[in-house]
């Protein structure tokens, strides 16, 4: 691995560690959680949209039929991860949405021609062992599951998973120079949506708490973003998805552990367990 690609790697890894960490602290000190969503997604997408038109490269078009559809899968992993942390707590939770990236490394395979090897493909079938693992678990509040609960963390799964592959795709159009358009697009449609779950369902808020975390938290997803996708540019997708992954897996559970005491259960543990072997042994 080059030493720029492993600084990017690691960058990217510290920065998509914090996004989930961010909107967990936010939902701890009950924050609106629309509310900061909404500022999340304005910040991110002003800033982007602000880059590409000033711009205007070529590709835009593309970037925004591609953005666009990222965008409505990165909205509902945002949804969906603070119903699940809710009842599963935050390392259950993201060890769901890491374990996604079996789906970019699934149409790698199938799409971009990335023939796995015997090592890949256990990392694979682990990974779909872990699933019902992580989900089986009570998770922090000791909640039994339910087919909604189930339903929640299966939806988490295919969000991130159809998010990641985005990236992916986008970056093999070579429109590199767009990205600033792709990714204001994909944080513009968060911010419609985010606005339109508010309306239907109106919620106080308390104005400079989700102000503040939603700027935290746009900050984290703008930087996330444009890294992954520096980062891909280095990396094969095959390599650089599973360490995100892992690395990121164990960083987030020991954090949450030690700092808010969310303390998953046996099985819990196990599914966790598996998800940093099946992401290891998928790198391999």
């Amino acid at each position: 691995m080059q030493q720029y690609g492993l600084i990017l790697l690691a960058a990217t890894i510290v920065a998509n560690t914090s996004y989930a960490l961010i909107l967990r602290a936010a939902q701890k000190r009950g924050a609106n959680e629309i509310a900061v969503g909404l500022v999340n997604y304005l910040f991110a997408s002003g800033l982007y949209l602000t880059i590409g038109l000033l711009t205007l490269p070529v590709g835009s078009l593309t970037a925004l039929g591609y953005g666009a559809i990222a965008g409505t899968s990165n909205v509902a992993i945002f949804l969906l991860l603070l119903a699940a942390m809710t009842i599963r707590g935050v390392a259950i939770s993201v060890a769901v949405v890491r374990l996604a990236v079996v789906v970019p490394m699934t149409a790698a395979i199938l799409v971009w021609g990335e023939v796995p090897d015997s090592l890949q493909i256990w990392g694979i079938a682990l990974a779909l062992l872990a699933l019902p693992m992580l989900s089986l678990d009570r998770g922090v509040n000791h909640q039994p599951l339910t087919s909604r609960r189930l339903a929640i963390l299966v939806g988490l799964f295919m969000a991130n998973g159809i998010t990641l592959l985005m990236l992916k795709a986008f970056q093999t159009t070579g429109y590199g120079a767009a990205r600033p358009i792709y990714l204001g697009t994909m944080f513009f449609v968060g911010a419609v949506i985010c606005g339109l779950v508010w309306a239907r369902n109106p919620q106080p808020w308390h104005g400079t708490l989700e102000i503040k975390w939603g700027l935290l938290l746009g900050a984290s997803n703008a930087i996330i973003n444009i890294l992954i996708l520096a980062t891909l540019d280095v990396l094969l997708a095959s390599v650089m998805f599973p360490i995100l992954a892992a690395v990121g897996l164990a960083l987030t559970t020991t954090f949450a552990a030690v700092v808010w005491r969310e303390i998953p259960g046996r099985l819990g543990w196990a599914g966790i367990g598996l998800a940093v072997l099946a992401v290891v042994l998928a790198n391999m």
